[in-house]
């Protein structure tokens, strides 16, 4: 049960993630709720990686999630401090870069 939560959480930082470049910017509307799921999954991630059940110490399947999750959330947590105080409208130039891409 454990495995499927990860990977459900790990969807969920994928879809705020992507939801920021396709929805133009409307995640800063939600940033609050983001950053809080980010340092919960981080925890989490911690947690599950540190456990002393002996049939999840020796799965690696078990120990790839959990390392998946905390990565994820990590780089979920410094991307949303990178688009709130170093370059709000990133989604802006990367919009333009792709129609310019596509124009050519």
């Amino acid at each position: 049960m454990q495995k499927v939560i990860m990977l459900l959480l790990i969807i969920m930082h994928t879809v705020f993630i992507s939801s920021y470049f396709i929805h133009s910017g409307i995640v800063f509307l939600t940033t609050y709720f983001w950053m809080a799921f980010c340092i919960v999954t981080f925890s989490l991630g911690v947690h599950y990686h540190f456990t002393t059940d002996q049939k999840l110490i020796n799965n690696l399947t078990y120990k790839i999630l959990t390392i998946l999750l905390t990565a994820f959330s990590l780089f979920n947590f410094f991307f949303i401090l990178y688009i709130t105080f170093i370059d709000p409208y990133l989604y802006m130039e990367t919009k333009i870069s792709v129609f310019k891409f596509f124009s050519e």
